[in-house]
């Protein structure tokens, strides 16, 4: 990546970040050989991304699967790619995008502008733990440096963690209904895509303000979660009407009791009869 990222003008820069790169504090963040590695690649020509041609003067790699989607920061693409004996994430970052995220530390519009703050701390949250410059230390290094020191990890608020609860029953309602009708796999689907994605939202939060260990996406949960935590949050249910049934309630009430940890008696669950 090093040499490739030093031939390829277009790159102003290349990160690495991640496991592979942190400086594990606890055993349960340190790389592992099942650990992918990851990238942030600042890029005036970040649509050279959006196909795998540019993989082909990666040196001693095959590449096996090629996919792009988005990532946190900006909407920005993300490129994952397997490749032989390896699998990796590059957030593909636009050079402009950087310049004005730059411009607006400078002037500490950060402190009052929600775009360059959010940009900020997306950028903050993942490299927070350790990174590394392979290119375009003298260029982004300090943007970097200051993102750790000059803004928080995403957080959310008591309205945005009520906003998550009523999220919650609008999709709780609408999988019961689903299941009055008989359509069990719509259901399951936002049972596991809708319901459980909100309380381990709420449960990230939760943690956080405890100031306790906690990864966004459930990751590493196993490990840092308590077994009543872990026990809240888990839901199985086959394809059968009673036991999805009984797994949307158990997270309805899961929900209810994140809630009252996190906002107390500003938020209730509302009477649906």
């Amino acid at each position: 990546m090093s040499k490739w990222a030093e031939n390829e003008p277009t790159v102003k820069a290349l990160i690495i970040i991640g496991s592979r790169e942190r400086k594990p504090s606890e055993v349960i963040e340190a790389a592992d050989a099942f650990s992918d590695w990851d990238f942030h690649i600042v890029s005036s020509d970040p649509e050279m991304f959006t196909t795998s041609l540019w993989t082909r003067r990666l040196s001693g790699c095959e590449l096996k699967a090629y996919s792009v989607r988005t990532a946190i920061i900006g909407g920005v693409p993300k490129v994952a790619a397997v490749f032989s004996g390896a699998e990796a994430d590059f957030v593909i970052i636009p050079a402009r995008l950087f310049y004005r995220v730059r411009l607006g530390l400078a002037l500490r519009i950060h402190k009052r502008d929600g775009w360059t703050k959010r940009r900020l701390q997306d950028i903050a949250e993942v490299i927070r733990p350790g990174w590394r410059f392979l290119k375009g230390a003298d260029t982004w290094g300090r943007l970097y440096q200051r993102a750790i020191l000059e803004v928080q990890d995403p957080r959310l608020s008591d309205n945005a963690a009520r906003q998550l609860a009523e999220n919650f029953v609008c999709d709780y309602v609408w999988v019961m209904r689903k299941l009055s009708r008989g359509e069990l796999r719509t259901a399951q689907r936002t049972l596991y895509q809708e319901l459980f994605e909100v309380n381990l939202k709420l449960l990230h939060e939760l943690k956080q303000r405890r100031n306790q260990r906690s990864f966004t996406k459930a990751r590493r949960i196993e490990r840092i979660a308590t077994p009543e935590e872990l026990a809240a949050i888990s839901i199985e249910a086959k394809l059968e009407a009673s036991e999805l049934h009984a797994a949307v309630e158990k997270s309805a009430t899961t929900c209810r009791a994140l809630m009252k940890e996190l906002v107390g008696g500003s938020w209730h669950w509302p009477d649906l009869r």
